[in-house]
């Protein structure tokens, strides 16, 4: 469980036999502290109940959190008290050094086939053993799936765990995270332990591909659930097998009569050979080879013949047997053409890509000119966009974003910095938003996980191109001069200057080079995936 909260009033005070030591997590029924259990001498893990939740509703999560104090299962959280202190409802759990899969994956991108596909039959063996004793845990998430420091998984969070078959009880509501929430619970239907495979086979997803099944808000999550089919992972994750795709989307249908029916059908598919490799209808994991073709059988060698003068003939020599004919021997195969020559390598073809551009950008910078500046602002913001095309989750983007960024303010102040007047308000706007939208762009574009982010981004940063050129035309607007005069008057100049000196040559090249180095990375990305799934073990 990391440590994310803030000091607390509760921080250093003592609740039951635990001295509460920080704050690591806030949920939508209580908070999370990390605590010593004095008796025992030892970290635990203390949850209080939120306050603000119905008499009745509090009772049930302190009634079903001594329910799931009776699993026996070292892939569940162990729960070690549940009692109430200073009128605080508070359950004392077992504390996990690691971090929870959204962390995971928020961190290190979306996993591995082999590592995702292990963390949920680990999940899986957990909820197998909740269901047995008759729980429906009903908030399967990533958030609730910790892996710690050993990389053993930990299925947390029975506060909202109902008894299978159960009805709502007066006063109580619909609870769970509507993200990974199976359609039959979030209408109110009575627990059932195929509404947890639900929100395991969303929770794959989410590990496979770092995004959530349907982003977005909440409720809009919650209507495509019901409404929408699911996206296939292999559009995401082409190297996902086609067998463990098919089981994601059965354990995503709508009807839960179509979903496996049990925790144990579940495992038993995910131990099978096509989880991890694509196998043909035999199940053989083998290409088969086809028969060696038969040897021809040797001809016997002749037998000499004897001539019968030469057998009655006692005194004469019997004459040598004739030599064996040789045996018949296959023609040999036929010589292979000679493979054609390659085109060349990677590096050749990147050297020859660097000099043609320093070539076709770097001769016509001999020409640059001080409007070189504002343009660059606006160029090097508009950039990041390009960042959002392929893998947003390279280093090498993450790197390059900011200092892109970086590089446009830089520009912007090496144009402005020698102007004698103070900026009008209006040109003070426009370059703070400017700055921003660009800072957002290259956030949302590298860091976000909803694709409704990636669009901002792609949007944000020409906005904040267009900005911060006008910031940099309208800095020094002269005492008594309307801004838009200044920026129709100084744009156009600029725009002359920037033109008749070959600016346009400058900085459409360097952008054609940037979009065709992106290309060229892509396209080798792609060339260099294997064309046969069948005998690649890492699927």
């Amino acid at each position: 469980m990391p440590e994310t909260g803030a000091p607390d009033p509760l921080i250093g005070t003592m609740l039951g036999p635990c001295r509460l030591e920080a704050l690591v997590g806030r949920g939508g029924m209580g908070r999370v502290y990390r605590a010593k259990h004095v008796a025992l001498d030892r970290i635990v893990a203390v949850k209080l109940v939120d306050q603000s939740g119905s008499a009745a509703l509090r009772a049930a999560v302190l009634a079903e959190a001594r329910a799931a104090a009776k699993l026996d299962d070292p892939r569940v959280v162990a729960v070690y008290e549940v009692g109430e202190d200073k009128g605080l409802p508070y359950i004392v759990l077992q504390w996990v050094d690691g971090e929870g899969l959204d962390g995971r994956v928020k961190r290190q991108g979306a996993l591995k086939p082999e590592e995702a596909l292990a963390i949920m039959k680990e999940t899986l063996q957990a909820l197998k053993a909740a269901h047995a004793a008759g729980l429906v845990h009903c908030d399967v998430k990533p958030a609730n799936i910790l892996v710690d420091r050993r990389g053993a998984v930990k299925l947390a969070d029975f506060g909202i765990a109902r008894p299978a078959g159960s009805a709502l009880g007066a006063g109580e509501t619909v609870s769970g995270s509507f993200h990974f929430m199976a359609p039959e619970q979030a209408l109110g239907a009575p627990p059932d332990p195929r509404a947890d495979l639900y929100a395991a086979g969303s929770t794959w997803y989410f590990a496979l591909t770092g995004q959530m099944l349907f982003p977005g808000k909440a409720m809009d999550a919650l209507m495509r659930h019901r409404e929408e089919a699911p996206p296939d992972v292999r559009r995401l994750r082409p190297e996902v097998t086609e067998k463990a795709s098919a089981l994601i989307r059965r354990l995503l249908a709508k009807d839960p009569a179509e979903r496996p029916q049990s925790a144990d059908a579940v495992l038993s598919e995910m131990s099978a050979v096509g989880m991890l490799l694509n196998v043909d209808a035999s199940g053989s994991p083998f290409r088969i080879l086809p028969a060696p073709p038969p040897q021809e059988k040797p001809l016997p060698a002749p037998v000499a013949a004897v001539p019968a003068a030469a057998a009655t003939n006692a005194g004469a020599v019997a004459p040598k047997p004739a030599a064996p004919r040789p045996a018949f021997a296959p023609p040999p195969p036929p010589v292979p053409a000679p493979a054609a020559p390659a085109l060349g390598s990677g590096a050749a073809f990147y050297a020859l890509f660097g000099l043609l551009g320093v070539a076709a950008v770097g001769w016509p910078w001999r020409q640059a000119g001080p409007e070189d500046w504002a343009a660059g602002a606006a160029f090097l913001s508009a950039f990041p966009a390009l960042l959002t095309v392929g893998d947003r989750q390279a280093v090498w983007r993450k790197v390059a974003g900011p200092l892109l960024w970086l590089a446009a303010l830089a520009c912007f102040w090496r144009y402005v910095r020698a102007a004698p007047a103070a900026p009008a308000l209006e040109t003070l706007i426009a370059t703070g938003l400017g700055g921003v939208a660009t800072a957002g762009a290259v956030y949302l574009g590298l860091w976000g996980m909803d694709k409704e982010e990636i669009l901002w981004a792609r949007g944000l940063a020409p906005a904040g191109a267009v900005l911060l050129a006008l910031g940099a035309l309208t800095w020094a607007v002269p005492e008594g001069r309307g801004w838009t005069d200044v920026l129709a008057s100084e744009g156009a100049r600029a725009a002359r200057a920037w033109w008749s000196s070959g600016g346009v040559w400058r900085w459409g090249g360097l952008t054609a080079f940037a979009v065709a180095g992106t290309a060229a990375r892509r396209l080798k990305t792609v060339s260099a995936a294997p064309s046969d799934r069948k005998l690649n073990w890492n699927r």
